[in-house]
């Protein structure tokens, strides 16, 4: 029951309920995040740690909370005990898109480009496994390297492979990441017309998806 919390607390910001509490319905001692990470690590139930982090981890990332995301990836790491393989899929897609984003923001940039690159590497490795469900994730990854790397020939040739395999697998969320994450390659390049167009394409695919509270943030932050 606990991380069904810990996942309904993500999907409420998402979608913009966040004024509704998961953790209504319980009656007992824990009545948010932070006491559930406390009893959590006292009886040493490391899937709910990870699995707490991991969801702060992916909103930090959304919700360009960077910092907090990274920190977050952090200590999923130290609590990783090979639980739930999905959760380090996840982990190690978002932590490498949040690496480097801090790369092209931070005085630390080696060490954000080192977290990236190994990220890449992991989803090169997978990649051989499923292409299906992962070579969107390469690719986006690879495409922000080259970013990171001034590499811009090779970078928009990723971006644009990445919302492909996206659209053709159907991960209509991870189309929208990598709609935006184009859109601010090219307004980093000046394009400002295609960054709108992108950008809007983004937008609807967070429609879509159905989350609407992270929709208006991010239409908000461009008025």
């Amino acid at each position: 029951i606990f991380i069904e919390k810990c996942i309904h607390m993500m999907v409420l910001e998402l979608i913009g309920e966040r004024s509704r509490d998961p953790f209504a319905l319980y009656k007992g001692p824990i009545s948010n995040c932070e006491d559930l990470l406390a009893y959590a690590s006292d009886n040493g139930l490391f899937a709910i740690m990870q699995t707490t982090h991991l969801c702060r981890l992916v909103l930090g990332f959304f919700f360009e909370r960077y910092t907090e995301a990274a920190s977050m990836a952090e200590q999923f790491r130290q609590c990783h005990k090979g639980l739930h393989s999905l959760n380090y899929i996840l982990h190690a897609f978002f932590e490498g898109l949040v690496s480097f984003q801090l790369a092209r923001r931070s005085e630390t940039r080696s060490k954000w480009i080192t977290l990236g690159e190994a990220a890449i590497q992991t989803f090169r490795s997978w990649v051989t496994h499923s292409s299906w469900n992962f070579e969107n994730k390469l690719a986006l990854l690879e495409a922000e390297s080259y970013f990171c790397r001034g590499k811009y020939n090779e970078a928009e040739n990723k971006y644009e492979d990445a919302i492909k395999y996206s659209r053709i697998h159907r991960f209509v969320h991870e189309e929208a990441i990598a709609m935006e994450l184009y859109s601010s390659f090219l307004k980093a390049c000046g394009r400002v017309d295609e960054y709108s167009t992108l950008f809007a394409g983004a937008m609807d695919c967070y429609k879509k998806w159905g989350a609407f509270g992270l929709l208006k943030k991010k239409q908000f932050q461009t008025k």
